[in-house]
């Protein structure tokens, strides 16, 4: 099991997309830890949440929590170690701006190694 972090280094207001370490997709193992992590000067206030979307697989258990309490910006949750091997889950990040631009939603995946 590992700790599989994920920094926002960027984002675009446009767009709504973010800049991920991972490149938006992230390879996990069964009981792996994955932790979101806001980068310096990456133009992100917040993670409000992550989610993943209904008809996805869910590779979370239990499903993403923010760490800690008050101002953490940090985000991590669990892979489910039970997941079947090759699972591919497509969740989103909800997300604000350092310049109250209003909230943004971008979709990354997570992907299971076979």
């Amino acid at each position: 099991m590992a700790n599989r972090p994920i920094t926002i280094v960027g984002s675009n207001t446009s767009t709504g997309a973010l800049t991920l370490s991972d490149h938006g997709k992230t390879n996990v193992d069964p009981g792996d830890t994955v932790t979101w992590l806001i980068g310096q000067n990456s133009g992100v206030q917040s993670v409000t949440s992550v989610t993943d979307y209904p008809n996805s697989t869910d590779v979370f258990n239990p499903d993403p929590a923010k760490m800690g309490s008050g101002n953490s910006a940090n985000w991590q949750g669990a892979v489910n170690p039970n997941i079947v091997k090759g699972s591919e889950e497509t969740y989103y990040i909800q997300w604000t701006a350092e310049n109250g631009g209003g909230s943004f939603t971008y979709d990354p995946k997570i992907q299971v190694n076979p």
